[in-house]
């Protein structure tokens, strides 16, 4: 368990780190939401920033022990104590062998 990286413990789904992404590909739309909205997605004590949503979409044709592989996802630009972040609320993944 203590080297324990990823699940499960036996038999993880990929290598440990480090990892190298390369000829990365993205396209990235930012929109305008009711801020309340967000307000009400966004999990305590993170604060939501302004009323904006990223959509990602993301190609990873050359990972490190993931793969070749799509991404997209919603993230919302957050802070926490002052400190800018990201909080994704949702990712999907297209990484079939």
């Amino acid at each position: 368990r203590g080297r324990a990286f990823a699940m499960p413990l036996t038999s993880p789904a990929y290598p440990p780190g480090p990892y190298r992404f390369s000829n990365r590909e993205y396209l990235i739309i930012t929109y305008r939401t009711d801020p309340q909205k967000l307000r009400d997605l966004v999990p305590e004590p993170l604060q939501v920033c302004e009323p904006l949503v990223k959509f990602e979409f993301i190609r990873m044709p050359d990972s490190t022990g993931f793969g070749d592989y799509t991404e997209s996802g919603q993230v919302i630009p957050v802070s926490f104590c002052g400190r800018m972040g990201s909080y994704t609320h949702c990712m999907f993944l297209d990484d079939h062998p």
